[in-house]
């Protein structure tokens, strides 16, 4: 199937030349006399390319580029510039130009120019395609237990209820709600986990737009505290060295990862075993340790889960947590430039450390 190429250059003698050049070379050929006609036939044709003059009238070659990428339309576009526009050049880089062309210019160079953008499209669809039906596959067996188990209390409750609902005492509707609430809550953590990891799946990095300055020391305390409150063991949790450190991260993702790693430091430890958190400073960046006295992990399960999803120990111990928890966490931390690593401790536990390179 041939690909369609949408020329927009507002001299006529240069738009049909380009036309004939492009149709010769096997290519199906839109044209647009301006930029604002260019920006509706590239939103209703959905070319697979567009070569682009930059000094046009309604609207430049820079307008019309912006506006594509607001609209989150990320066709390869190919300026057509005068030699003497060369300062313009890093203002159309910056918009997300995928290469220029300088007038006059062989009709050879503006085909290889075409041909590499057109490969580099189907390669980056190609590898799109293969992630997203991997992740789709990732989530399907995710949805198995950890939809089925808090939906399945859902609708036994809602039942119950609507059986019993003459018979219950106040308290026991009470209970009954609490229930539906806690299990409510876990499918909503549950369905914000899959959208992040997803998210960072396909863009790889946390947007340098979303990351602040913030002390790691305090929000690292208020995780912790937080994580310790809702397994009800506040009395196991130990913060030993804070150093006040300002780091620049995505405080809402980071936050994710730093509960799913403390947070599983509480599940895989004894119920009267200590978990106890540091942070410090060193020459290669900041780091900070989560070391519990837990005997049901061992830190070999945690390196091997931290890469793939999957449960831990389910038949020795229920985990009320989705297994995308490492490694989502994973994902979080390598997006903010850090690591992660485990080793067992004697006589039993695991020291988790995350290190960030600021």
């Amino acid at each position: 199937m041939s690909k369609k190429i949408l020329v927009v250059e507002d001299e006529k003698d240069i738009r049909d030349s380009l036309k004939t050049i492009l149709e010769l070379n096997d290519y199906e050929v839109e044209t647009a006399e301006n930029g604002q006609i260019g920006l509706d036939k590239a939103i209703e044709r959905k070319p697979d390319l567009i070569l682009c003059d930059v000094m046009m009238p309604v609207l430049d070659g820079f307008g019309l580029l912006e506006q594509l990428r607001k609209k989150a339309i990320e066709t390869p576009l190919i300026f057509l510039t005068a030699k003497a526009q060369y300062n313009d050049l890093r203002t159309g880089m910056n918009l997300g130009a995928d290469d220029y062309i300088f007038k006059p210019f062989k009709s050879a160079e503006l085909l290889q120019s075409i041909e590499r953008r057109l490969e580099r499209k189907d390669q980056l669809e190609h590898h799109l395609k293969n992630l997203i039906n991997s992740l789709e596959q990732t989530i399907i067996l995710m949805v198995g237990h950890e939809f089925k188990t808090p939906m399945h209390g859902i609708l036994s409750f809602t039942n119950l209820i609507k059986q019993k609902a003459n018979d219950l005492a106040n308290d026991e509707i009470e209970d009954f709600c609490n229930y539906l609430e806690r299990s409510s809550n876990r499918l909503k953590q549950t369905f914000n986990k899959i959208k992040v990891y997803y998210d960072l799946k396909l863009s790889g990095i946390a947007p340098m737009s979303d990351r602040s300055k913030v002390r790691l020391d305090i929000l690292l305390q208020h995780i912790a505290n937080q994580v310790a409150s809702d397994h009800d063991r506040v009395e196991n949790l130990c913060l030993t060295t804070m150093e006040p450190i300002e780091v620049n991260i995505s405080v809402e993702l980071f936050s994710i990862a730093l509960y799913e790693l403390i947070d599983n430091a509480f599940k895989f430890s004894n119920k009267d075993g200590m978990v106890t958190i540091s942070l410090a400073a060193g020459l290669s960046g900041v780091s900070i340790e989560i070391i519990d006295q837990g005997k049901l992990c061992k830190a070999s399960e945690l390196n091997v889960q931290s890469g793939a999803i999957g449960q831990i120990k389910r038949s020795k111990f229920e985990q009320q947590g989705l297994g995308i928890g490492l490694a989502l966490a994973m994902l979080i931390v390598n997006s903010q430039n850090g690591q992660i690593f485990f080793e067992d401790v004697k006589p039993q536990g695991i020291r988790t450390e995350i290190s960030l390179n600021q």
